[in-house]
């Protein structure tokens, strides 16, 4: 999948219901929930994973993603979120949220890197493909921590798909980002999920 290749119009998709999806490295309460686990770093002595409280001042470029095992074959993209946004206050549940990143493009690397001593494939964009959204680095008002969510979608052999409206308006503006509803409509599948929290200062 190529940036461009999102078609945002104003009619109801048909939804894709996922299977499978379970508890696990998406935050208690934020759909939709994923157990397939992801390892992201902004250098390799910290994972920022599962919940780790990550400095801001370590968040000023995009983290790296990365899978436990290589995956051939697949490409992929990603979306972080902040559910915890003014509108809903901390414990969103991912339905009105703040859209801080969407890249697609990604694909296994080919080699491994140590990360806090774990062995992980980092996910690459080795064909510099544009973000729908860059990267905006994680601003929670002083004092209050708030959760970093990245959803990773299959888009292996995707060329393009259809949202609502109000789903692709959200997506273009950054505000009122509905995660679950993304998928629902978009048909696309979760691979994985991570969060990591930033506390304001």
């Amino acid at each position: 999948m190529r940036a461009g290749s999102f078609s945002f119009v104003s009619v109801a998709a048909t939804a894709t219901m996922l299977v499978g999806l379970v508890s696990g490295m998406t935050p208690t309460g934020v759909f939709p929930q994923n157990s397939e686990n992801m390892t992201n770093f902004f250098d390799t002595s910290t994972a920022a994973t599962n919940g780790v409280n990550i400095p801001r001042r370590n968040t000023n470029i995009a983290p790296t993603l990365a899978l436990d095992k290589a995956i051939a074959n697949k490409t992929f993209a990603v979306v972080m979120f902040d559910p915890d946004t003014p509108a809903t206050g901390v414990g969103g549940n991912g339905t009105n949220s703040f859209l801080h990143w969407f890249q697609d493009g990604l694909t296994s690397s080919v080699s491994e890197v140590d990360v806090a001593g774990k062995n992980v494939t980092p996910l690459v964009n080795v064909f510099s493909v544009a973000p729908l959204q860059t990267y905006v680095q994680p601003s929670p008002p002083t004092g209050q921590t708030h959760r970093y969510v990245q959803i990773l979608l299959d888009t292996t052999g995707v060329t393009g798909f259809v949202v609502s409206a109000a789903t692709g308006n959200a997506t273009t503006s950054r505000t009122g980002f509905d995660m679950n509803a993304f998928v629902k409509e978009s048909g696309l599948t979760v691979f994985s999920s991570n969060f990591f929290n930033v506390t304001g200062v």
